[in-house]
């Protein structure tokens, strides 16, 4: 039986020893392996994370960033209105103000010409005025008191 017994036991003992064994180098491989990975994986969700919040960071500032250039877009938007509020008024006036300086200076040309008669004619009499002075006033209080200087 001794040879039996030990037949059983090489075959066992003898020839599945190393092959245990390198099972078992090949299983701690893999065991280091895992770790191994495990660390980079927990590294990279590190690594997203930290992406994750700059990026939210970000998103924050470009939103305070946007919120202030609407709101200056809004303001130059209400100075654009202003502006063109302004010059329809100036185009509403214009016309009246040109006929109040060509009756000024119609005016104007109508004294000069009475102040050369008079003096070619030696008189001392003042030529009729082409426009009236209540007609000069009434265009002065119909835009608003401007007066000329």
């Amino acid at each position: 039986m001794s040879a039996a017994e030990g037949r059983p036991r090489c075959r066992w003992g003898g020839g599945g020893g190393e092959a245990v064994l390198r099972a078992r180098a090949e299983a701690a491989g893999y065991r280091r392996l895992l770790r191994a990975r495990a660390a980079e994986v927990e590294a990279l969700r590190g690594a997203v994370g930290a992406l994750h919040r700059q990026l939210e960071g970000l998103r924050d500032r470009r939103s305070g960033e946007l919120a202030k250039y609407q709101e200056r877009v809004a303001e130059l938007e209400r100075e654009i209105g202003a502006a063109e509020a302004e010059m329809a008024r100036c185009l509403r006036e214009y016309p009246a103000l040109l006929r109040l300086r060509m009756a000024l200076e119609a005016e104007i040309a109508a004294y000069r010409y009475a102040r050369g008669a008079r003096g070619a004619r030696g008189t001392r009499g003042l030529a009729r005025p082409f426009f009236s002075r209540e007609m000069l006033e009434s265009e002065e209080l119909r835009l608003g008191g401007l007066a000329p200087p």
